[in-house]
């Protein structure tokens, strides 16, 4: 029999965590802390970080820049006047128009090897398995091994990358559903399916990871023909637990925008990876962390949760009973899992 415990982590991140990679780290050393004192060190664990959790790296460098901005959008413009050179020649190199992807271009080498060296680190010293959260970058031609980082190409992709307890990044997965209004209006690009379906194992059992939106069951908006729900896929392929990485920018308890009839909360557990369960062979967990951060016009909130099947019925294992981003909402979700 195998029995992991498993981590939803609950960040409550500034921009101020950001700002180096020694805040970066402390960061998530002190939620990793926070874990080591509640596992047995004896049964493996997964700790799963929320989506976009190192996507805001891109902004380290330049907060002096940004300070006072009210939008992303205003913030992007700052930088981007002190850094047209640089994204000029990113232009030219990497043949595009697009000046988010230079941006994204520009400073991955940067975020790479703050996220990676960072999750590297703390996998190794408290010999856990991480799936990393996801941040926004190009494939690495140098390999997901490396700690240096060289673009393949202009393609940027919402991409997470899991680690062992000796350091190595032994799974990655670029998000193949982009949320409308939100990853569609950042020049961001869709990963392959054969990518997304790939499992890694712990314990001998297999574990794959789904970020947010690709663990949906139905689509958000009737203008999105692609959209290709991964778990009922992953299901078929023996998949035993999820890693559901997300960060929610809609107010959790509000109508949600594409049906104000339902609240996010609602539709999240209405059309969510929740709403799959019971349809199941394989899998029998989700770790569903959240992201809480608040700032310039950017908002992710929502509770962490450990979703399962008890006999032929749905059932949150465990969940956060904080959603506002606010510093008292950092929380850990924890369950141990056993077949």
């Amino acid at each position: 029999m195998s029995t992991i415990d498993l981590f939803a982590i609950q960040p409550y991140m500034t921009l101020a965590d950001y700002a180096t990679t020694s805040q970066f780290y402390h960061k998530m050393d002190i939620i990793m802390q926070r874990i080591a004192s509640r596992r047995d060190p004896h049964i493996p664990a997964l700790a799963v970080f929320p989506e976009d959790l190192a996507t805001f790296l891109v902004l380290s460098d330049n907060l002096n820049l940004i300070s006072g901005a009210a939008t992303m959008d205003e913030a992007f413009s700052r930088i981007g006047r002190k850094l047209w050179p640089s994204l000029l020649e990113q232009m030219l190199s990497h043949h595009t128009l697009s000046l988010r992807q230079a941006f994204f271009l520009l400073t991955a080498p940067k975020v790479w090897r703050v996220w990676h060296s960072t999750m590297s680190r703390l996998a190794r010293q408290y010999e856990v398995y991480l799936v990393a959260g996801s941040a926004l970058l190009p494939e690495n031609a140098r390999g997901y091994q490396s700690e240096t980082f060289t673009s393949h190409s202009n393609r940027i992709f919402n991409f997470s990358m899991t680690i062992n307890p000796s350091g190595d990044v032994i799974h990655t997965t670029r998000k193949v559903n982009l949320v409308p209004t939100q990853e569609d209006t950042l020049d961001l690009s869709s990963g392959s399916l054969s990518n997304a379906l790939q499992s890694f194992t712990i314990d001998n059992v297999l574990c794959a990871t789904a970020i947010c939106y690709d663990g949906f069951r139905i689509p958000h908006t009737s203008r999105e023909p692609r959209f290709t729900p991964l778990l009922p896929l992953m299901d078929q392929q023996g998949v035993r637990i999820v890693a559901q990485p997300s960060a929610n920018p809609w107010w959790w308890n509000e109508p949600w925008p594409f049906n104000p009839r339902l609240t996010r909360r609602e539709q999240w557990t209405k059309e969510g990876a929740f709403s799959l369960l019971t349809q199941f062979t394989n899998i029998s967990v989700i770790v569903n962390p959240q992201l809480l951060f608040h700032a310039l016009d950017i908002h992710f909130d929502g509770p962490s949760a450990i979703y399962g099947r008890i006999g032929s019925q749905a059932a949150v294992l465990a969940q956060s009973s904080f959603i506002d981003p606010l510093p008292s909402s950092e929380d850990i979700v924890w369950f141990r899992w056993s077949e």
